[in-house]
């Protein structure tokens, strides 16, 4: 063995000392891989300088590795230094057909590498692994099993079960937890959270900065004859940064910190959760001050009896051992319980109540201004153009979580390096934007001219009423491209900031909103007859469909069922199935039949009112179809010109 690694070495030195004498001709694209062997003796230039340099004629011939992450550029002046004639370029493989297209036109010769087949090093290389494969990996995985064995036995002598009063038991055993103070504190702190992190409502951010001040300050507190909040519940829809508010409370509080997940109480075996739940608080009450934050909480909290089977199973044990432990005979003085959920409809009302839970704090959906803090704060890594309208893109994403906006500036990211480009442009937000809204547009139309007039139509038909509605809609973009998930083209349009922020949706508003989502159908019709309709307008039909039956039975906007309220609209889902089952239905089958005809009547009603309108404006439509197939994306000045 020692004779084989030694002959190994030495080749190996003998043929990376010779390549270094070799004189350096790539009369073949193979020989590229020599260069790259040796890049380290070759001058490294960014990638702008190299377009630059071929832009200039300042090169012969380019090189590519072959993983086109490398590019050698064969300069055109001559020097007698052997590596002088070369300068080396690293490249994202995306950016490799620009710079082919750059090169041709620049009359720069593209050169392709290809691999070498392998030599004798690699041979001896090759045999030499796989007998260390062979023989010396298997007696490693033996060794390894039989320590493993010796020391499962020698913990189990002294194993304490924990369904018998022991704290901890052996890793991933049921009722086992475990529970890592120290660790989970540096990683808060490396995780370097403040609350300076969180850019969205002042007021969630007032609240928490209270929690911190408890903390910190409790004997101030106590002597005003406050008490110190026992448990803090963050509620609200995924992405609005709950966890992350969690984070920058424990990272400021001079306190200990355990971080769990609620799923992680949960077990097949009877009394395992429990264990677990008195696990937790025992290892809390021996490390004061210390906070405990349960993740995704309606894991083990939702209400009790509410299964399908009615009965009193594991998760309900967990969930009474949890109730037991936040407010019952033991002393939790110094522990602060934070919990984090976006279903706090099905949480158990006892876990809700004051002494458990005694502050609720909802982080909502950023508005407009959080919005651009948002923007802000997630752009501090990221170099922007200049002249970039954060005001618009707050616009634009309206409906955005924090998660949401994050993710969105990283796919410009991706959108700015995959263009050759360290600068982000507005260009590739909005790219960015239509991806994540409609999905990914397809570069290559493949439709015909018939399909392309059609949904032209059609999506006219939506941005005309838009326009015509300029008291309560602003239409953003309107466009015949197609996109991955089956939309052949799409109308961006939001009702003003002021309707928005209010809230305050009035029926004659709402009644717009259905005849401009009618409006798609209504030009079809209007051109192609009621027979030859195309189903372009589905998912028109459902938007339309599901906001009448909203205005009818949750707002109060029918005409017989003015005062009814329906509760099956309002939840859209219903978590518990079984209660539901048992109490049989709610509402008679003579108010369902009301309901489905008054919902029915507001979208026919609509629907004839955008055929009315379209009729009147049917020259406009010719315009803007016209102008949609020549130009397939019209911006929000452009159509108003149109129809000026």
């Amino acid at each position: 063995m020692k004779l084989i690694i030694s002959l190994f070495l030495f080749f190996f030195y003998f043929k990376k000392s010779d390549s270094f004498k070799r004189p350096l001709t790539m009369k073949h694209p193979s020989d590229i891989s020599s260069v790259i062997r040796n890049q380290y003796f070759l001058k490294n230039i960014p990638y702008p300088n190299l377009v630059e340099k071929i832009e200039n004629h300042e090169v012969s011939k380019i090189y590519f590795s072959p993983k086109y992450d490398k590019v050698i550029s064969e300069n055109i002046e001559e020097t007698n230094d052997v590596f002088a004639d070369y300068s080396i370029t690293e490249i994202i493989p995306p950016v490799t057909s620009n710079l082919i297209d750059m090169s041709i036109k620049n009359k720069v010769e593209p050169v392709f590498a290809v691999q070498q087949p392998p030599g004798v090093i690699q041979t001896v290389a090759a045999d030499i692994l796989g007998g260390i494969n062979t023989y010396f990996v298997p007696l490693v995985y033996l060794t390894l099993f039989l320590s493993f064995i010796r020391s499962f036995f020698i913990t189990s002598r002294n194993f304490k079960s924990p369904f018998n009063g022991g704290i901890q038991g052996l890793p991933g055993m049921p009722g086992s937890l475990n529970i890592d103070l120290k660790k989970d504190k540096e990683l808060m702190l490396k995780s370097n959270i403040t609350l300076n992190s969180f850019a969205g409502s002042p007021e969630i951010f007032e609240e928490c900065t209270e929690v911190v001040s408890y903390l910190k300050n409790a004997t101030l507190y106590k002597m005003a004859g406050a008490e110190i909040p026992r448990g803090i519940l963050l509620e609200g829809p995924p992405g609005t940064g709950k966890t992350l508010l969690a984070k920058a409370i424990a990272s400021e509080a001079d306190a200990n910190f355990i971080s769990i997940s609620a799923s992680e109480f949960v077990e097949i075996y009877v009394g395992a959760g429990a264990s677990k739940i008195r696990n937790l608080f025992n290892s809390a009450r021996q490390n004061k001050p210390c906070i405990i934050f349960i993740d995704e909480i309606d894991s083990v909290g939702r209400q009790r009896g509410a299964g399908i089977n009615m009965a009193n199973d594991e998760r309900e044990q967990t969930l009474n051992q949890l109730l037991a432990e936040m407010d019952g005979f033991s002393d939790n003085e110094g522990i602060l319980i934070m919990a984090a959920t976006n279903r706090k409809d099905v949480l158990d009302s006892a876990l809700l109540r004051p002494g458990r839970f005694d502050r609720i704090i909802t982080v909502s959906l950023p508005d407009k201004n959080s919005r651009k803090e948002i923007l802000c704060v997630h752009s501090r890594n990221k170099i922007l153009e200049q002249n970039i309208n954060l005001e618009l893109i707050a616009e634009l994403t309206a409906g955005f979580s924090g998660a949401q906006i994050k993710n969105l500036l990283n796919e410009a990211a991706i959108y700015a390096a995959r263009n050759g480009n360290t600068v982000i442009k507005e260009k590739d937000i909005l790219d960015a934007l239509d991806k994540l809204i409609v999905g990914l547009i397809r570069k290559t139309d493949t439709r015909g001219e018939d399909a392309r007039k059609r949904i032209a139509i059609h999506e006219t038909g939506h941005a005309l009423l838009c326009s015509i509605f300029k008291e309560y809609f602003e239409l953003k973009k309107v466009t015949i491209q197609s996109t991955y998930n089956g939309a052949g083209g799409y109308t961006l349009f939001n009702e003003y900031q002021n309707i928005t922020e209010s809230g305050l949706y009035t029926k004659n508003l709402l009644k717009k909103r259905l005849i401009v989502a009618m409006g798609g159908k209504a030009a079809e019709t209007i051109y192609y007859g009621e027979e030859y309709v195309s189903v372009g307008a589905v998912q028109d039909l459902k938007q339309a469909n599901s906001m009448a039956q909203r205005m009818i039975g949750n707002y109060g906007m029918g005409k017989l069922l003015e005062p009814f309220y329906n509760e099956n609209i309002d939840s859209d889902r219903n978590p518990f199935l079984g209660r539901s089952m048992t109490l049989g239905a709610k509402y008679s089958e003579k108010t369902k039949e009301l309901m489905d005809n008054e919902s029915l009547e507001l979208v026919r009603n609509a629907y004839d009112e955008a055929k009315r309108i379209l009729n009147e404006n049917r020259g406009k439509i010719d315009i803007i179809v016209d102008k949609l197939l020549e130009k397939n994306t019209l911006f929000m000045k452009e159509f108003d010109e149109l129809i000026l």
